[in-house]
């Protein structure tokens, strides 16, 4: 019998009300490990190159990772895994919290859902089956208010919820689904996907137990990550601030997003860091499944807005794009923001990239305040305008005037207010930049072109590891040390391992913030964690393979779609020096760039297109992909 899994997948087919249990073989799990490994699979395996993103075609994959489930620091997350209504590419995202380990629970490794309902309804999983149910009671309601209703239709036992909000119900290409109410799928739109489906929520219920092949070094393990954390330095900064606390280091080194990411600095940053959100705005912290970390840290506020801490509070992405990156610094306007989109079910980081198109666009005078649409008098300014940014949040995710074209994404903003404003549309495949500056950090230049989700900050390390000459740096074959500023093959060698790295990450359910390169744990004890939950003797290097295998998956199916190296570019804004704090005069060079994504295409094994070569994918064991 498997250990820490179970050999079955749930399969349920909206359209037909057919819900199905298939099982599979231990082979499977060493080829595909979980997560966003087992959904990229369903993917590229069963979608044609015409299938809708917003289609009953689409096949949306809820999974934990291989070793989630123990209560263990850094082992609870899963993945969503299905074509996304933002990109039309593959679109991905984790989350941590309870619900990986609660569907392990409820006997089942994933669920794969497909087709549409015909009225609203949620997918209930409890012990070894499912039923799918009727969900009138909940359509319009927000995420709190719905989550509310089914504690309250559960009777207070103990459930995890995946969720859309009104967004998604909307289709907003944006759109997220919330983890019960402190954690998000935040990206590729996934929220729009269960919406399409006439899908509000999957409610897991299970109440049975997981078998582990060792539960002693479990437990060894676990005391392990605990006794590290207290002089781990990036691990406890989270512990006591959560991610609010990185916001000072980033804003000295040029690295906080400002006025459209045309600046990495602004001089009032300290207003959103988290020690000063500590003294005056704190609430409770939560944490996810069995860890010690507890990094999720909530703010509370009555004026100039009412801001609860039920719905989590803002991360260091949010404050950067939805706070400094529109010239916004007041905590409080910021924490309300967060709170409309995570109600709302809302992507804070590409939602705040498009406001902050919108601001400069009026900044330049390339569009008027009267172009948006709006009933109330908001000025005729964009940045710093927090009122006209919870409007716009608020207009969007019930897709209203404008918030009808902000909805469909920068594309179709871009069509609706002409070409003229594409210099301040900052994004990747419609996809908004995260908070990190090109600029001042190569591996995200390079990552944020070439990652199959779009611009994304958590696919590879940034470039610190290049100056290490630890153990982080060295167990992943990065034995000579270098420069953050380096954009040569040092650089693109580090990106491809990690990449690959912290694709196994998504694949075991693992967080990188424990479990990255550097953390709390080293490589050896990984391979510890999967021997002692499943009983597999797999080495890192066989690992490596599976997260570099997902990577190659993913691309196939972008590639099937229509994607190509056309697509692995940088908007122009990232190729103009910054004009001024730390990094002033940074940019990303232009021929640089070029020779980086040419090296990386060579060096994953694919051709100058970026195609991968027939005898890559059989080395991967991907011949049927071929």
């Amino acid at each position: 019998m498997p250990k820490g899994y179970s050999g079955k997948i749930l399969r349920i087919n909206l359209t037909e009300k057919r819900v199905e249990i298939h099982e599979y073989n231990d082979e499977f799990y060493r080829l595909y490990l979980g997560g966003g490994g087992i959904g990229t699979y369903f993917l590229l395996k069963e979608t044609g190159a015409a299938a809708d993103p917003l289609g009953p075609e689409n096949i949306i994959t809820l999974a934990p990772g291989l070793t989630t489930g123990p209560a263990v620091t850094g082992v609870s997350r899963s993945s969503v895994t299905a074509l996304s209504p933002e990109t039309g590419a593959v679109g991905d995202s984790q989350a941590g919290g309870n619900f990986g380990p609660f569907l392990k629970r409820c006997g089942f490794d994933a669920v794969v859902i497909t087709g549409r309902a015909e009225k609203p309804c949620y997918i209930h999983i409890e012990n070894g089956g499912a039923r799918i149910e009727d969900a009138g009671a909940f359509s319009g309601k927000t995420i709190l208010e719905a989550h509310d209703l089914f504690s309250e239709k559960f009777n207070g036992a103990k459930v995890s919820i995946v969720q859309c909000g009104p967004a998604g119900e909307n289709l907003v290409r944006c759109a997220n689904l919330a983890s019960d109410l402190n954690n998000f799928y935040g990206r590729t739109g996934l929220g729009a996907v269960f919406g399409s489906k006439n899908l509000r929520a999957v409610v897991a219920s299970g109440s049975g137990s997981l078998d582990f092949a060792d539960p002693e070094t479990l437990k060894v393990l676990a005391k392990t990550g605990a006794s590290r954390v207290a002089g781990s330095g990036f691990v406890s900064t989270l512990k006591q601030y959560g991610t609010p606390g990185l916001v000072e280091g980033n804003a000295r080194a040029g690295n906080l997003c400002t006025h459209n990411y045309s600046t990495g600095f602004h001089p009032d940053y300290m207003k959103m860091d988290g020690t000063t959100l500590e003294k005056g705005l704190a609430s409770r912290g939560t944490t996810c499944y069995g860890c010690v970390v507890g990094c999720r840290k909530t703010i509370k506020a009555e004026a100039p807005y009412q801001v609860t801490d039920r719905l989590g509070g803002p991360e260091f992405e949010t404050l950067g794009v939805l706070g400094s990156n529109l010239d916004i610094l007041d905590p409080v306007i910021i924490g309300k923001a967060n709170e409309l989109c995570n109600n709302y079910g809302l992507d804070t980081i590409t939602l705040g990239g498009i406001i902050a198109y919108l601001f400069e666009s009026l900044e330049k005078g390339q569009i008027k305040m009267d172009d948006l649409g709006l009933s109330e008098d908001f000025g005729t300014w964009g940045f710093g305008n927090g009122p006209l940014t919870l409007a716009l949040i608020e207009a969007t995710a019930r897709r209203e005037g404008i918030g009808a074209i902000i909805a469909e994404g920068f594309e179709a903003a871009l069509a609706h207010f002409g070409e003229a404003t594409r210099e301040n549309a900052v994004q990747v495949k419609n996809h908004g930049f995260a908070v990190h500056m090109t600029q001042v950090k190569p591996a995200m230049a390079l990552m944020y072109a070439v990652s199959p989700i779009g611009a994304d900050h958590m696919s590879c390390e940034h470039d610190w590891l290049l100056t290490d000459n630890g153990e982080g740096a060295k167990g992943l074959g990065i034995t000579i040390p270098g420069e953050a500023k380096s954009t040569g093959l040092d650089k693109v060698r580090m990106v491809v391992y990690t990449q690959y790295y912290y694709s196994v990450l998504d694949s075991l359910g693992l967080c990188m913030f424990c479990w990255g390169a550097g953390s709390l744990y080293t490589y050896p004890e990984l391979e510890d964690l999967v021997k002692s939950v499943t009983g597999m003797d797999m080495t890192l290097w066989e690992l490596m393979k599976a997260g570099e295998r997902r990577i190659n998956m993913m691309r196939q199916v972008n590639l099937k779609r229509g994607l190509s190296a056309r697509d692995d570019r940088l908007p122009e804004k990232v190729f103009s020096p910054m004009p001024d704090g730390p990094s002033a005069g940074r940019k990303v060079d232009r021929e640089e760039f070029g020779n980086m994504v040419a090296l990386y295409y060579g060096l994953m094994g694919w051709d100058a297109q970026g195609v991968p070569g027939e005898n890559k994918l059989k080395e991967l064991g991907l011949e049927w992909a071929v």
